[in-house]
């Protein structure tokens, strides 16, 4: 027991060595990337060329990543650089010496660790990106699309709806198979939201969200380099959704809020409440929830919880990163005969034989029984409707 706890505490301490170099080389690569781009921005070039050209050989789609890649690497190092100017005021007045930038430390590593370390992760391993996984898939794939659409701009509207139908089955599939969780938890363990959480990703997860999504795309007859461009303004909008609420307040971005995904909606994606968990699966458009129900607003009356349903200390990236697998590891080794152990895997976190009450469909029902005017959404809405629609009809009277 000495000798796990002693291996434990030198094990933190390698991450935590870990996490300060990660952070001091992304940060100096952001910071001197940055400023850079402003100088040449001057010349014509940097900032200004990466919109501007783009536009002139009518590749709009690049200059409206361009643009949103901006606005995310400015509040990124607004969020980084304020948030730790904050935490030397507050915390000088309260502490001294050493113990002060222990829990400046401590602030910082439970805001930063994850999203650091995972990004450390990805440049490691290069070749397990989203990218590259798309040109690996991509030729076998497009062999068995029934069609290609042309490169008409109504097209570009039926390709979104394609690729967003493909995160929505990704993401949906996410939350629901536990196998799937597991890839995909690592994303949702942070306890504080900001732009980095983006970057919080298991490697792994990259196989399974490139495959849904080329499989629904081709399949549907997105036309390749309409999938790229999509992929790269969805990405883009993916990280703004993620911004926090000490740089963007209000995320509701106004009429918008009724149009599009906002970080209002994905704040609510990312809480771990009986209420919030599992809806908001929509990266850009909110067509696929709306239509399946997994449309939820955020509710003034429930303040968001951050983070997963279990017990974690988000510095602790071992536990953050591999966690869920080791759990549904024990689960399947503890289960009785080969029929709970398949069921171990596929079925949703929190399913245990003869048992869904901590599944997130069942802690949302016991939820709305005494809150039940919190919960309607989209597809409550729609099911009144056709509810009523044949009183309606039965009540036209026909000459």
């Amino acid at each position: 027991m000495i000798f796990t706890k002693k291996l434990n505490k030198n094990w933190r301490i390698a991450e935590n060595v870990i996490f300060v170099l990660a952070f001091g080389f992304i940060m100096y690569n952001l910071v001197s990337g940055y400023s850079m781009d402003v100088y040449h921005s001057i010349k014509g070039k940097g900032f200004i060329g990466a919109i501007i050209h783009p536009f002139l050989t009518h590749n709009y789609y690049v200059s409206l990543v361009s643009i949103i890649v901006i606005l995310n690497t400015t509040c990124i190092l607004w969020e980084i650089l304020s948030f730790i100017t904050q935490l030397l005021k507050q915390e000088g007045g309260r502490a001294k010496g050493y113990h002060k930038y222990k829990l400046i430390f401590k602030s910082v590593a439970v805001n930063y660790k994850p999203s650091f370390l995972a990004l450390l992760i990805y440049q490691l391993l290069p070749k397990l990106i989203l990218i590259h996984m798309f040109w690996i898939w991509l030729p076998h794939i497009q062999k068995f699309a029934p069609f290609t659409v042309n490169l008409k701009w109504y097209s570009w509207i039926y390709a979104y709806l394609c690729w967003e139908f493909s995160t929505w089955v990704f993401h949906f599939s996410s939350h629901r198979v536990r196998i799937l969780w597991c890839l995909h938890s690592p994303h949702h363990a942070p306890t504080e939201l900001n732009m980095t959480v983006n970057w919080v990703h298991f490697f792994a997860e990259a196989y399974y969200s490139t495959l849904i999504h080329l499989v629904v795309s081709m399949f549907l007859g997105v036309n390749p380099v309409m999938f790229l461009a999509i992929m790269s303004i969805d990405s883009a909008w993916g990280m703004f959704i993620h911004i926090s609420d000490r740089t963007l307040k209000n995320g509701h971005l106004g009429l918008l809020h009724n149009l599009i995904i906002t970080p209002s909606h994905h704040r609510v994606h990312h809480a771990s409440n009986p209420l919030y968990v599992d809806t908001n699966f929509a990266s850009v458009l909110p067509v696929w929830d709306w239509l399946f129900g997994t449309l939820q607003p955020l509710k003034d009356e429930v303040k968001i919880d951050y983070g997963l349903n279990r017990e974690l200390d988000v510095t602790n990236f071992s536990d953050l990163y591999f966690g869920e697998i080791l759990l549904l590891y024990r689960d399947i080794k503890n289960a009785d005969g080969l029929k709970n152990r398949l069921l171990y895997i596929v079925m949703p976190p929190g399913w245990a034989p003869g048992c869904t009450a901590k599944t997130a469909s069942a802690l949302r029902r016991d939820f709305l029984k005494t809150n039940a005017g919190l919960g309607s959404t989209s597809k409550n809405k729609l099911l009144a409707a056709i509810k009523s629609r044949p009183a309606a009809i039965q009540s036209i009277t026909i000459p």
